[in-house]
């Protein structure tokens, strides 16, 4: 077989392949965002008899499972993420993940007919995946969520992680990222750690 022939076969198997797995990633980013809405539905139709503890424990297993949060802390702190010691990013980690939970929790407590649907997923020039989805209220509102997923290598090969939420366009990291940024200029790290713990407190409040 000649050398031309082998690089024209092996090309074409090259770009087979990653059409291929682009489908298979697709998919797997798509079910972790489907397992997700399905432990908001839980929560929400059982909200009462879990209560604020019990729905936190709930999202405390999907968040871990189903987000990148140590990605998504660097990017939230940007520049600020290198100049804080070992011990701060841990302080700050331990923190920002308390408020991403109660946050759900009380965002999701009280079922009145939502329904989730997962619709469709594209491949990024990235690497990522973005998901889309559309949450229906019991009224027939709709909310329209991208979730944009990487992939994390692990143990068992890659999984897919979200590492940011986009609701009606307003992107949760962009978000959080100009806000902490912001605090963090005028307070410094200690008073961005303060203002986090105080917005999980009253979001704990709330979440009953």
């Amino acid at each position: 077989m000649s050398r031309l022939c082998c690089g024209g076969l092996l090309s074409v198997l090259l770009v087979f392949s990653a059409q291929a797995a682009e489908p298979v990633a697709a998919s797997q980013a798509s079910e972790v965002v489907t397992a997700l809405h399905a432990t908001l539905l839980d929560n929400m139709k059982h909200g009462a008899a879990l209560g604020c503890g019990g729905r936190v424990k709930q999202m405390a297993t999907a968040i871990d499972a189903d987000f990148d949060l140590p990605f998504i802390g660097q990017r939230v702190l940007r520049r600020h993420w290198t100049e804080i010691s070992d011990d701060q990013r841990k302080q700050f980690m331990d923190a920002f993940r308390k408020l991403v939970l109660s946050t759900y929790a009380s965002q999701f407590k009280r079922f009145n007919g939502e329904s989730f649907t997962t619709l469709d997923a594209q491949a990024l020039a990235s690497g990522e995946n973005i998901v889309h989805a559309r949450l229906t209220t019991g009224n027939g509102d709709n909310v329209a969520f991208d979730y944009v997923l990487h992939p994390v290598a692990g143990a068992e090969g890659k999984s897919w992680r979200v590492i940011n939420v986009i609701a009606d366009g307003v992107s949760d990291l962009a978000l959080r990222s100009s806000q902490y940024d912001q605090i963090y200029k005028e307070r410094g790290f200690d008073g961005l750690l303060e203002w986090i713990r105080e917005q999980d407190k009253k979001t704990l409040a709330d979440c009953a």
